[in-house]
C-alpha cells in the first residue's frame, strides 16, 4: 500500500472513530437533559405550569449557612436526617394555611444550597420546591475565587452567567435539578465593582433563559440602583423582584423602586427586629390602597435550619424573633391587612397572581 494510499485509511478511521463518539457517546448524554418546555417552570422535581404556583412564598431558606461555615464541619456536620425532618414540619405548618409553593433563594456560594434536600422535601410533601442559581453579596458571600479571576482580566459576567444558564438549562450538578430563579446581591450603601457584574451576568442568564431575577438589599437602600442597572443591562422589568425592601421604612424608597416597573418584596415579614410588624403593616397598606398591589409580594426570609454551630441569642434579642416563622404572615400579617382595609382581591393579588406574572414576565 501506498504512502498515499495509508494516510487515506488513517483519515477515515479518525472520522470514523469520532462521528462514532458523537453518536454513541455525546448523543445518550445529550437526550438525558430534557429542555424545560416554554412557559413552564422549573421545580426541583421538573416542569411545572405557573397555573400550578397558587399561594406562594417567594422568598426563604430551608437551609442557609455564611460562607465559612464548613470550616466548622468537623464539630457541626451537615445532618441531612436532622433536616429533612424539620424542614417536613415547617412546610406541614405552612401547608395549614394553603402554601402550595415555597422558593428558596440560597445562592450557590452560601452554605445550605441542597438539591437532594429540595426534592426530598417536595416529594414527601408535595410542595412546589424553586431554587436558585446565583451569587451572593460581595460582603457576605464568597467573592474571591470570582475577583481572583478578575485580576487575570477574565470577563467575570461572562463566566457567572455561563454558571448560572448551565444550572437553568441542565441541571446543578449531577442532581438534574434545575434553578428556576437567579438570586443577586447588593451592598449598602453602594454596590461594588464585584457586584455589579453579578447583576450583569445575571441580566445575560435571564435574557438566554428568561427566568426571574430576584435581589436581596443588603440595608435600607439599594434598590433603586439594582433596579436601573438591571434595566439599563437590559432585564426585563416584569422578570424583576427587588427583594428586602422591608429593610426600609421609608414608604418613598419603595414607591421609587415601583416607578422603574419591577415586583419589589416586603420578605422579612416577621423579622421586627429589622422594621416592626406596625411599620410593615402601615406601609403595605398604604402602598395598596395607592393602587401599588400588583407589583407587591410577600414573604419572611425564614431560615428553618442553619449549618454548623448553632448561634445562641442574648436573651434581650430572642424575642425580637418570636414572629420570624413560616406561618407569620397566613397567621397575622394577612388578617391584619384585612383590618386595615385590604381587600381579599388585593391580597390574592400580592400572595397569587403576582408570583405568576413574575415568572410569566407580566
Amino acid at each position: 500500500m501506498s504512502q498515499r494510499s495509508r494516510s487515506k485509511v488513517s483519515v477515515f478511521v479518525i472520522l470514523s472513530l469520532l462521528l462514532f463518539s458523537l453518536f454513541f457517546v455525546s448523543a445518550p448524554l445529550q437526550a438525558a437533559v430534557k429542555a424545560t418546555p416554554p412557559g413552564m417552570i422549573n421545580s426541583v422535581l421538573g416542569p411545572i405550569s405557573p397555573d400550578k404556583l397558587g399561594i406562594s412564598l417567594m422568598h426563604e431558606h430551608f437551609t442557609f449557612a455564611y460562607p465559612g461555615w464548613y470550616a466548622d464541619a468537623t464539630i457541626a456536620p451537615e445532618d441531612f436526617k436532622a433536616a429533612l425532618k424539620i424542614n417536613i414540619g415547617v412546610i406541614k405548618t405552612a401547608q395549614k394555611y394553603g402554601i402550595k409553593t415555597i422558593i428558596d433563594v440560597t445562592p450557590n456560594d452560601a452554605g445550605g444550597r441542597n438539591p437532594a434536600l429540595y426534592k426530598a422535601l417536595a416529594k414527601k410533601t408535595g410542595l412546589n420546591i424553586i431554587c436558585a442559581t446565583g451569587l451572593y453579596t460581595e460582603h457576605e458571600g464568597a467573592p474571591t475565587y470570582w475577583t481572583t479571576k478578575a485580576v487575570w482580566g477574565m470577563n467575570l459576567p461572562k463566566m457567572m452567567s455561563e454558571l448560572f444558564i448551565k444550572e437553568i438549562t441542565m441541571g446543578i450538578g449531577k442532581t438534574g435539578v434545575k434553578a428556576g430563579v437567579i438570586k443577586i446581591g447588593s451592598s449598602s450603601p453602594k454596590m461594588t465593582t464585584y457586584e455589579t457584574s453579578v447583576h450583569k451576568a445575571a441580566v445575560i442568564a435571564q435574557k438566554s433563559t428568561g427566568v426571574p431575577i430576584i435581589t436581596h438589599t443588603d440595608g435600607p437602600l439599594g434598590g433603586v440602583e439594582q433596579a436601573e442597572l438591571l434595566i439599563a443591562e437590559g432585564a426585563n422589568p416584569k422578570k424583576v423582584m427587588i427583594g428586602h425592601v422591608s429593610n426600609s421604612k421609608d414608604i418613598e424608597y419603595h414607591k421609587a423602586i415601583l416607578a422603574k416597573g419591577v415586583y419589589i418584596a416586603f420578605d422579612r415579614i416577621g423579622l421586627d427586629i429589622i422594621t416592626p410588624f406596625d411599620v410593615n403593616l402601615k406601609n403595605v397598606t398604604e402602598l395598596c390602597k395607592q393602587g401599588y398591589a400588583n407589583q407587591i409580594m410577600l414573604s419572611h426570609d425564614t431560615v428553618n435550619v442553619w449549618l454548623g454551630r448553632q448561634t445562641v441569642l442574648p436573651e434581650q434579642f430572642a424575642k425580637a424573633f418570636d414572629n420570624w416563622r413560616i406561618d407569620h404572615i397566613s397567621k397575622d400579617f394577612l388578617p391584619a391587612l384585612k383590618a386595615q382595609g385590604v381587600t381579599d382581591e388585593q391580597i390574592k393579588t400580592m400572595m397569587v397572581d403576582n408570583p405568576k406574572n413574575l415568572f410569566l414576565g407580566k
